[in-house]
């Protein structure tokens, strides 16, 4: 077995996605294509999503991998710019990330489906993660992980929204 001190960076992102081992996460490399990360190429089973404030399209599919539920790839021009999983099965406690992680550059509010999360959403822009959770009980309900990058182009480029409208 390689270790992931021998890996190149998409296989160290693989390997850090698939054993939702984040510690010491520096971003998702750029120029990471789908079949690297995690073996599917891009092809018709890839839907189509707009991602963050300015909604710039993204091609979207949905991932078979352990330890999250309904894991999401989001590729453009053919390289994977965000991964997304729900509930994630951390290889550590939410406490022990976040020393690794430091003070976020922001903290943003979020809704889950239709509860507000405030300041539940902490963006490491820089490192290329955001963990979104629940405030009154500090539940990791998503791990967003992309290349590094700003809080602005995170918000305007990559963000997702997780609001659920409800019906009249």
């Amino acid at each position: 077995m390689t270790s992931p001190d021998t890996m190149n960076g998409c296989e160290r992102a693989a390997w850090a996605i698939r054993d939702r081992d984040v510690i010491g996460w520096q971003g998702l490399p750029t120029g990471c294509r789908p079949e690297d990360l995690f073996g599917v190429p891009v092809d018709d089973q890839w839907g189509e999503r707009q991602l963050g404030e300015d909604c710039e399209p993204a091609r979207s599919r949905l991932l078979d991998i352990d330890g999250y539920y309904r894991p999401m790839a989001f590729v453009r021009d053919g390289d994977v710019v965000l991964f997304d999983g729900m509930n994630p099965a951390l290889s550590v406690s939410w406490r022990t990330l976040a020393d690794d992680l430091g003070e976020p550059e922001t903290r943003l509010d979020w809704v889950h489906g239709t509860v507000p999360m405030p300041a539940g959403e902490m963006v490491y822009a820089r490192r290329g993660i955001t963990v979104s959770l629940n405030p009154s009980n500090e539940f990791v309900a998503y791990l967003t992980l992309y290349p590094p990058t700003d809080v602005d182009h995170y918000v305007r480029l990559l963000r997702q929204s997780r609001a659920k409208w409800r019906g009249l």
